[in-house]
């Protein structure tokens, strides 16, 4: 009796054990950049050249202010803003 005790012990330990990690109850949401990447690409499309490669630029350079806003003291994103407000400039007027 004592060998079959043994195993029959063993499956009841290993199925009331639970590996299972409590999941959340707080499903996570979108970052808060996405309302602003959309306002961006509504800002590209009012660019009176029409052109795409005016809607691309503008576009990118939208999402670089935003980013820019974010953090003010980053000079890459600074130098970025630079560059494509001048290619906007150049480009589309």
């Amino acid at each position: 009796m004592t060998k079959r005790l043994i195993p029959l012990l063993l499956v009841v330990a290993f199925v009331s054990c639970d590996d299972e990690a409590a999941k959340p109850g707080a499903v996570p949401t979108a970052p808060a950049v996405a309302p602003s990447a959309a306002a961006a690409s509504a800002t590209a499309a009012d660019i009176s050249g029409g052109s795409t490669i005016c809607r691309v630029y503008a576009t990118e350079r939208d999402v670089a202010k935003t980013e820019l806003d974010a953090a003010p003291t980053d000079t890459l994103a600074q130098r970025r803003v630079k560059t494509l407000d001048a290619l906007v400039k150049e480009t589309c007027d």
